[in-house]
């Protein structure tokens, strides 16, 4: 209790003392709560920007898959690791993937199997067939000849017939070797035919069946390169350099292949192509003018063109290094020492329209080093729209308004603590100086903050003025 009595009576002593103090301050006298803050206006150079925020993000985000299904044996990467092209990111028991290589495998000698004797077969018919044609053709030939000439003798006994050379009994037995002799020509010739259209038929039939044991094969032999495919997919490698955004899977978990499912697969985790960075942000509609006077050429819709990722960089690096004013200043409450540079890579045409509010996203591209560390920090983005000159420039706390005039508050010479109202025009503003028209000139002394005078003071003023 006496120690809170003589901390109380410590506090009070100080209270009065600086009570007595402001009191008995003289006109004249520095006093830095009473005097108030003067500052002079200056003469230069009146940036002004348009402002928008976004949040940093890469290039793009690489959602890894495997072809394998199995279960998640190990994971080797983090989120937020940096990892190099065929860098392995995690592992799946292969037990399963390799019964399905044997199975193909298996299937593939079946298939080549099936294509040998195929093969055999087409072959052998191309010997056989022909030769069983061959054969038929001369026994057709043979029955032609036994025709011509049993033909002859029939019509030569009938010659005979006709002068009674030749008896009745010898031309019925002609006749009747001379209808034998046609009927067996016409049955080799039938024949003949039968044998010729059965060795088209039947090698077309053959080289048919090879064809098909030979797409059977070849589809064999794909089963077999996705099954080994697979198998090497139990070990999931990066397809290209990033950094691990988020990792969706868990060791021992079971995922599914990402070409046998009708879903698409389990997705393993997302890589960050961080080979470029970005941020979209949103500009107001009565600001987007502005933005694509100064945004490169093949940055504004209606002459947008595609170019390569070389080319993008170059003309971004262009930009930084010959367009100063078309240079995108960049921070991140992260790094708030830090100033990061970026170009307007697009205006995108469709606009956003949330609240009743209409506006546009821009894409800039940063440049520099290091800026994989700023993927998903929110950033502030200024934009160098306009520029002005050689101007007279306050500081926005030295401004006062009535309605629609503006005014500033000088200090009067020779009287301390005394100020005076001065009209004044003002132009365009940054945000924190605004450009002066009329009213004062560079080096005129304004107040940013107002001087409070003394009880003391007042009563002085008030019997002089008495």
């Amino acid at each position: 209790m006496k120690k809170k009595l003589i901390i109380a009576g410590v506090v009070l002593v100080v209270l009065v003392g600086g009570i007595y103090a402001l009191s008995q301050t003289d006109i004249g006298m520095k006093n830095p709560w009473l005097d108030g803050e003067l500052e002079k206006a200056e003469l230069g150079d009146l940036i002004i920007p348009v402002t928008a925020t976004g949040t940093v993000e890469a290039a793009r985000l690489i959602e890894i898959k495997s072809k394998a299904s199995g279960q998640v044996t190990k994971i080797y990467v983090v989120e937020g690791q940096m990892v190099d092209k065929d860098e392995i990111l995690l592992e799946l028991d292969p037990i399963d993937e390799n019964r399905s290589v044997e199975a193909a495998q298996a299937n593939m000698d079946r298939a080549n199997s099936a294509l040998e004797k195929t093969k055999i077969i087409l072959d052998n018919n191309k010997v056989d067939l022909p030769r069983l044609t061959r054969l038929a053709k001369g026994q057709l030939d043979q029955a032609e000849a036994n025709f011509e000439k049993t033909e002859y003798q029939y019509n030569r006994v009938k010659g005979f017939r006709e002068s009674e050379d030749a008896s009745e009994n010898e031309e019925i037995l002609v006749k009747a070797a001379y209808l034998t002799a046609k009927a067996q020509r016409d049955i080799a010739q039938t024949e003949y035919e039968r044998t010729k259209n059965n060795e088209d038929i039947l090698l077309r039939s053959s080289q048919e069946d090879v064809n098909q044991a030979k797409a059977s094969t070849t589809q064999a032999q794909k089963s077999l390169d996705e099954a080994m495919t697979r198998l090497d997919e139990t070990t999931v490698k990066a397809r290209s350099a990033g950094m691990v955004y988020s990792i969706l899977t868990k060791e021992n978990e079971m995922i599914q292949s990402g070409t046998m499912s009708l879903m698409g697969g389990t997705p393993l985790m997302f890589l960050a192509d961080t080979s470029a960075m970005f941020v979209t942000a949103q500009v107001d509609e009565a600001d987007i003018g502005k933005i694509r006077k100064i945004a490169p050429e093949h940055a504004r819709p209606g002459e947008t063109r595609k170019l390569s990722e070389d080319d993008y960089k170059a003309a971004a690096q262009q930009v930084i290094d010959e367009l100063e004013d078309r240079v995108v200043e960049v921070t991140v409450d992260a790094y708030r020492t830090e100033r990061y540079k970026g170009v307007i890579e697009r205006i995108l045409p469709e606009p956003v329209r949330a609240s009743g509010a209409v506006a546009f996203r821009v894409r800039v591209r940063l440049v520099g080093e290091d800026l994989q560390k700023l993927m998903g920090l929110q950033a502030d983005l200024s934009f160098t729209t306009s520029k002005e000159e050689n101007v007279v420039k306050v500081k926005n706390e030295a401004l006062h308004s009535e309605g629609r005039d503006c005014f500033v508050y000088v200090p009067v010479k020779g009287q301390p603590r005394i100020d005076k109202k001065v009209p004044v025009e003002i132009g365009m503003t940054d945000g924190t100086y605004t450009q002066i028209i009329s009213g004062i000139e560079a080096d005129d002394e304004v107040y940013l903050k107002r001087p409070v005078r003394t009880q003391k003071e007042k009563e002085e003023a008030e019997r002089r003025n008495g």
